[in-house]
């Protein structure tokens, strides 16, 4: 279980996430999370996407933010806020070649949204280390699919993604995979350290 203070890594999207208050601090109200995204993380990381219950709300602390929201591309500066309603299709990144971007991420209701960062994060390292026991493209199903309540894939060809994934999940249960990788994602530090 995450605490406050801790910190995941992500090495396919480098990016950082540092749980400020996690649902535990506030009794699922919110979860609230400083995402450092370096400056080679890739652009478009991760899906286009939506949150189909809950809102998230973006404060850019420092360098520029490039999302797509509703397919249309807007660039956020050092200051700005972007609230995200459930619902609305977004994808962000950082804008910068030169600096990284810092961003505190708001996301209320809280729900399962800290383990499926963990899940998240877990799958990339064991993905990045690349090893025979990497997981595959039906773990990444079967992930998305048990947290579908909370991301869900959008963009274009929505339809098509969303029903190919619902049979690589399927069949990735029945081959016996779980939402969680079976590696605990390397910590860069611990509240209890």
């Amino acid at each position: 279980m995450l605490r406050t203070g801790d910190q995941l890594y992500n090495p396919l999207t480098k990016k950082t996430f540092i749980f400020l208050l996690t649902s535990q601090d506030t009794n699922g109200e919110f979860l609230k999370i400083k995402c450092i995204a370096d400056v080679g993380s890739k652009q478009r990381s991760g899906f286009v996407h939506k949150h189909p219950a809950q809102t998230e709300i973006i404060t850019v602390q420092s360098g520029s933010m490039m999302t797509i929201v509703n397919g249309k591309k807007v660039r956020y500066d050092a200051g700005e806020m972007l609230v995200i309603q459930p619902g609305t299709s977004h994808q962000w990144w950082n804008a910068s070649k030169k600096e990284e971007l810092n961003i505190i991420s708001e996301i209320r209701p809280a729900l399962k949204t800290a383990e499926m960062y963990e899940s998240a994060c877990s799958f990339a390292q064991a993905r990045h280390a690349a090893g025979k026991e990497a997981p595959t493209l039906l773990h990444l199903a079967v992930m998305l699919d048990y947290y579908g309540d909370h991301y869900v894939i959008a963009g274009r060809w929505t339809l098509v993604k969303k029903a190919a994934f619902k049979v690589l999940a399927a069949i990735g249960r029945l081959k016996g995979y779980t939402p969680e990788w079976h590696s605990e994602p390397i910590m860069i530090s611990n509240s209890a350290a």
